[in-house]
């Protein structure tokens, strides 16, 4: 028989080799020791009840395997305590080891999670294969005497003890403890510095749960105790485990969104996998398309019917790549955002998020119409505005007209020129920026080319004859002081292209190609187009009218007179267009005869 020797040089000869003398039950402690055990069992049962009726859609699988584990461990310390024989007691030890060889590894994988840590997969298999060898090794006796060298069962003093000499491999377990609790130590402590989102109670918790086995672990071994205390460790840290979950699930706001989605009238989803069959919907969304109610898991979704069901085939073949559509359903409008949850080997999981947006579809559309209505008002007024701005303008020009008896109807005559010509510059498109707003602009600042006129005294502006080169000299600077007039009146207009314009076409349009015109003698494209437009309408008014010093022109000699002046007084390229331009001239001037 094996002797147990009185005394061991260190702590660590005690843990790692010293022979364990396993108490299974004695006469007056059996009744105590069953009990106890049996009720540690029962409890480990009604734990893992608790997890998987109270947890099972918001932990991973790691939670279960280790409140399995430990149920293991129990049932085998509860079989020690009944065992009479040593077949049975080896059989006890061994659900022990298949609980606890693994247990350990369930314990970091949850600890992990809590601390919203990964642990690398080559890692995770390393652990679960030295579970796999100490289970293996701790069932190898009367094989191997590897780990177990020598195991018997005595009778003493009417009772039954187990006596087991270790092997040199039975220090794997200690040190796969040891590995796995520094790993657990060092991920709590990483989660206190850098997770923010880790509670750091529940760091705390986790600390003392790993603490509470390891010391029981180490004082059994150290104190050779005849009583295991490992079940109440394990069953201590399963209820600590439980009330720590209870706690982080009140706190899930992942969990707590997903559960107050599902119970929502207002949201609804449908699943289905890359081949288009039919995963599962909510209550919701069957309620909006009763035709969900018709397909069978598992199955094709047939896209007969409705807009839905060949929308959601439009989806899985990858047709429409918009993310969100909008359907109606009777008199809701639903909309219908799609989205791959999961892609693993080229298996897709499509997930069809709905929600009702009728409420918001009828806002937009209340926003829309009272938009359209006040873009209509807007744009009523604006032009109503604009035409009376053209009233005053076209007045006040008329106003200085009609101090120049020489002139009469020049004002109205230049602008429908001016307004036929650009019209066709336009249509040719030769003419690079002619813009619609800037077309508009030049017709709109005709009328005030010669507004400069009211600064001309009545004696050189209604003189019934040609003027004297001195007054001719002073007739001229009615462009000057028209280009100061016109600023000065439009100096608050909220139109900054018609002011340039405006102001430009009274400056300018007694310049000439050639640059022998006034009053700066600039010449080609140094003078602003509107400027060269105008140029081209005042002259032919001038030609085809009557006036004091002279009789109107046929209108082949004022047309002769216009292309004898191309590239001299007047642009070449616009005067070709001018030139084309013709037959609705004729026709205009014969409408004013009329």
């Amino acid at each position: 028989m094996y002797r147990v020797p009185l005394t061991y040089p260190s702590f660590f000869h005690k843990i790692l080799v010293e022979p364990r003398v396993q108490r299974i039950t004695l006469p007056d402690e059996r009744g105590t020791m069953s009990v106890l055990y049996t009720v540690l069992f029962l409890m480990t049962f009604f734990m893992t009840f608790i997890l998987v009726a109270e947890f099972r859609d918001r932990i991973a699988i790691y939670y279960v395997l280790l409140f399995v584990s430990v149920l293991m461990t129990n049932f085998g310390y509860m079989q020690m305590s009944f065992a009479t024989n040593l077949e049975s007691a080896m059989f006890a030890n061994q659900a022990v080891y298949l609980g606890s060889s693994f247990s350990p590894f369930f314990m970091l994988m949850c600890l992990s999670d809590l601390c919203k840590t990964h642990i690398k997969r080559v890692y995770q298999i390393i652990f679960l294969c030295c579970g796999g060898v100490i289970f293996f090794l701790s069932s190898s006796y009367g094989i191997v005497d590897w780990y177990y060298k020598e195991v018997s069962l005595l009778s003493q003093n009417g009772g039954s003890l187990m006596v087991k000499e270790y092997g040199f491999l039975h220090t794997l377990y200690p040190l796969y403890l040891l590995v796995i609790f520094g790993m657990c130590v060092a991920i709590i402590i990483d989660s206190f510095r850098s997770k923010r989102e880790v509670s750091y109670i529940t760091g705390i918790c986790l600390l003392n749960m790993m603490g509470v086995i390891m010391l029981v672990y180490g004082g059994e071994k150290l104190f050779r105790l005849k009583v295991e205390l490992l079940p109440v460790a394990y069953v201590i840290v399963l209820i600590s485990l439980l009330i720590l979950l209870r706690r982080i699930s009140m706190f899930d706001v992942a969990g707590i969104t997903a559960e107050s989605m599902v119970k929502s009238t207002d949201h609804g989803f449908v699943l289905c996998d890359s081949k288009g069959r039919y995963l599962g919907s909510d209550i919701a969304a069957k309620n909006w398309f009763p035709e969900i109610r018709e397909l069978s898991i598992d199955r094709e979704i047939r896209e007969e019917g409705t807009e839905f069901l060949k929308q959601n085939g439009k989806w899985i073949r990858g047709e429409d790549e918009r993310t969100d559509v909008y359907i109606n359903s009777g008199d809701r409008v639903i909309e219908i955002s799609h989205s791959i949850l999961r892609e693993k080997r080229g298996k897709k999981v499509h997930c069809l998020y709905m929600h009702d947006d009728t409420q918001q579809q009828k806002y937009t559309k209340l926003v829309e119409q009272y938009n359209d209505n006040l873009t209509r008002d807007v744009n009523a007024k604006t032009e109503r505005i604009h035409q009376i701005q053209n009233d005053i303008i076209f007045s006040m020009a008329s106003i200085v007209e009609n101090r120049d008896n020489n002139t009469g109807g020049h004002i109205a005559r230049t602008s429908d020129v001016v307004r036929i010509f650009v019209k066709h510059l336009q249509k040719k498109r030769i003419i690079k920026g002619m813009t619609p707003e800037i077309a508009k602009c030049i017709i709109k600042a005709a009328p005030l080319h010669d507004f400069g006129k009211i600064a001309i005294p009545d004696a050189i502006l209604n003189k019934p004859g040609k003027f004297e080169p001195e007054e001719y000299e002073i007739m001229k600077m009615h462009s000057a002081k028209g280009a100061s007039i016109v600023e000065r009146i439009l100096q608050n207009a909220d139109d900054p292209t018609f002011k340039r314009i405006a102001v430009n076409i009274a400056h300018y349009h007694h310049e000439k190609w050639n640059g022998q015109g006034y009053p700066e003698g600039i010449r080609e494209e140094e003078i602003p187009f509107e400027a060269r437009v105008m140029a081209l309408a005042d002259v032919f008014d001038a030609l085809v009218s009557k006036r004091v010093y002279k009789d109107s022109y046929s209108y082949d000699k004022a047309f002769s007179i216009i292309e004898e002046s191309m590239g001299t007084h007047f642009d070449p390229v616009l005067c070709t267009v001018f030139l084309e331009c013709r037959p609705q001239f004729e026709a205009l001037y014969n409408s004013y005869a009329d």
